[in-house]
């Protein structure tokens, strides 16, 4: 009778498996990691207002007082946004056409400056976020209709984009009538090809990641960023390719994971967690986010955005309080957590270095932590009886792991 329930369990086990037999080999492909590693990713730095610098000098100074158990500095990585509307060419011309400041101009010297001084300290990262946070083309068109965003490529000083709408922020589509349409190929092309270069020119190299504004992109984009020189993306997991009637970004199908090289020849890394304290995310989700990351064997990057840091005063020093409680409590929770960037992280990845787990019940405990993750396949496991074998599987693992 006992071994007829065996068998019937493991009849189970093997039907799920061979049903979900996509996640199954998702999760082993997947890398693994051999220790606890936490990202902060930042995005939208660069062009807006120039007080931004005092925050940046202010946040490094907080990352360079902590060190891992290997002596390296807590990184959060900068999502650069390279250019912005110069306002008053557009004012004197009228908003007929569309002019841009760089993060070349003397006005943003503070900002880059505070940039490079922390890149040269190792707490800083800089990666491609953008010429601009959005398409000039279609922003200026929009313009044409819209007082509002008239009076924003008008205004006086750099204004900060994240004022913009959420459809017009996305840079890789038109957005100017939802749903949205795509770019043309040989536009996309040129413009990838344009940004490269000009971080390039700016900080001496060109970048080795690249975050996409909003996360709204296409095959083309992609292509043009590898023939650009880029090595590495950082997506949710997902990449969104257009708007929707209401604005919201549609998803595509496939899933983007760890490690994997995409067809258009980049590096997957994915971020899909959030540290934003300015809407109420705290340290303990951060931690949280790091407990459950490393369970999976997978790193944690934690999104977190300028806007953090900019506007009232008390807002930004609470976030900065927040950075500080996550990184010290990160620390005491994991003797063995691992400060590093995205880009290494990536490299890693693609040379199997130290930072990859090899033994295989470490890779195994952790594949069953990812397929853990879907709700409805750990209901069937437990409907069928099949958690019997994977727990025991697990409590194997960890042993030998």
């Amino acid at each position: 009778m006992i071994a007829w329930a065996a068998a019937a369990v493991l009849a189970c086990w093997a039907a799920l498996a061979l049903a979900y037999r996509r996640e199954v080999v998702a999760a082993w492909q997947e890398p693994t990691l051999a220790a606890p590693v936490l990202i902060v990713e930042s995005d939208d730095w660069g062009y807006g207002p120039v007080e931004q610098a005092e925050w940046l000098r202010r946040i490094a100074d907080l990352l360079a007082a902590f060190r891992d158990a290997h002596g390296a500095h807590p990184v959060m990585t900068l999502g650069v946004v390279l250019a912005g509307p110069d306002t008053d060419r557009i004012r004197d011309d009228g908003a007929r056409r569309y002019h841009r400041t760089t993060l070349a101009a003397p006005a943003l010297a503070p900002v880059r400056a505070a940039m490079q001084d922390g890149a040269r300290r190792g707490v800083f990262a800089l990666q491609l976020h953008g010429m601009e946070h959005y398409w000039p083309d279609a922003l200026l068109r929009a313009a044409q209709s819209s007082a509002p965003l008239r009076d924003w490529l008008t205004a006086a000083g750099m204004p900060s984009t994240e004022a913009l709408p959420p459809p017009l922020q996305s840079r890789w589509i038109d957005a100017v009538a939802l749903p949205s349409t795509p770019l043309p190929r040989e536009a996309i092309a040129a413009a990838a090809s344009e940004e490269v270069a000009t971080f390039a020119a700016i900080f001496g190299r060109r970048p080795e990641v690249v975050v996409p504004p909003t996360f709204v992109w296409t095959d083309d984009v992609e292509a043009a960023w590898h023939a650009a020189g880029v090595a590495t993306i950082v997506t949710p997991g997902r990449r969104y390719e257009s708007r929707d009637r209401d604005g919201r970004p549609v998803p595509g199908t496939a899933t983007r994971r760890n490690g994997a090289t995409s067809a258009q020849g980049l590096v997957d890394v994915v971020r899909d967690d959030y540290f934003e304290p300015a809407l109420g995310h705290t340290a303990d989700r951060g931690l949280a986010a790091l407990a459950r990351k490393t369970r999976a064997g997978r790193p944690t990057l934690l999104e977190m955005h300028r806007m953090n840091f900019t506007g009232e005063s008390a807002g930004a020093g609470r976030a900065l309080g927040e950075l500080r409680e996550l990184l010290s409590r990160a620390l005491a929770l994991h003797p063995n957590l691992v400060f590093t960037d995205t880009a290494t992280l990536a490299r890693q990845w693609c040379e199997q270095g130290p930072l990859v787990e090899k033994r295989f019940a470490a890779r195994l405990r952790a594949a069953l932590a990812r397929l853990a993750e879907s709700p409805r396949l750990v209901k069937l496991a437990w409907a069928t009886a099949a958690i019997v074998p994977a727990w025991i599987v697990w409590r194997m693992s960890a042993r030998r792991g």
